[in-house]
């Protein structure tokens, strides 16, 4: 009868043990998910791989490709790298215009994105613009950016520090050499 009297505070201390384990935890760990807490949302460090060989098709999906993630990373910047609760970043842009001049093909964008809450969205931001691209084999320039609604300073980390690509500020042209 000893025996079983010593048994007994042994499993009430492993079963407060492990209560209390499971309050840490439950109260210690956010998630780092919708729908619950804040989460950290890096950028997309490089643009997309420029297709070869370049056709009417296959340059206005990379243009498509390559203004939707610089527009992500802007969008992502806006929010200092987090989004909260049920917040998601959505961009999409369709080519209106392919043009195949002799040396380069123009691709006319409509964008429109932004940062949804599905729990509140009559709080959701939404933004429209277009985008003009000049796209040859050895260079992707931004010809035109209306109604764009942050700076015109855009661009990967690639651009940023390679010596062989120039961005100019005024127009957020890139072009590799």
């Amino acid at each position: 009868m000893g025996s079983d009297w010593a048994v007994i505070p042994l499993g009430f201390l492993v079963v407060v043990l492990l209560v209390g384990a499971g309050l840490f935890v439950a109260f210690q760990l956010q998630p780092d998910t919708p729908g619950g807490g804040v989460s950290d949302v890096e950028s997309v460090p490089v643009g997309p791989e420029k297709p070869t060989p370049l056709n009417s098709s296959t340059v206005a999906d990379y243009a498509t490709t390559y203004e939707e993630r610089l527009f992500y990373n802007d969008l992502v910047a806006s929010h200092d790298h987090r989004l909260s609760g049920d917040e998601r970043v959505t961009t999409a842009c369709t080519p209106l215009e392919v043009a195949n001049e002799s040396d380069a093909f123009r691709v006319q964008l409509a964008c429109r994105g932004g940062v949804a809450d599905s729990s509140r969205l009559s709080e959701s931001e939404t933004f429209t613009y277009a985008s003009t691209y000049r796209i040859t084999e050895n260079t992707t320039r931004q010809t035109e950016l209306r109604g764009y609604p942050f700076g015109t300073d855009r661009g990967f980390n690639d651009e940023r520090r390679s010596a062989s690509r120039h961005r100019d500020v005024s127009t957020g042209t890139v072009e590799e050499t």
